[in-house]
């Protein structure tokens, strides 16, 4: 099932969806799909911190 996080950056909020696959969290939003570990941390906070990571690095890059 997916689930819905919201992260700001800015004065922008971006907008992803996440989820758990085994211990694998898939993270889709506007830039894409990512797929990252998630060892003992929680899926929602694993998604959060990679969803901000991924919007300022497309922030920097613009």
């Amino acid at each position: 099932m997916w689930q819905m996080i919201e992260v700001s950056v800015g004065s922008a909020t971006h907008r992803g969806r996440f989820r758990l696959e085994g211990r694998q969290v898939v993270l889709e939003w506007r830039g894409g799909r990512v797929i990252d570990w998630c060892g003992s941390v929680r899926p929602e906070v694993v998604a959060t911190l990679r969803l901000r990571q991924l919007v300022s690095r497309q922030t920097l890059a613009a």
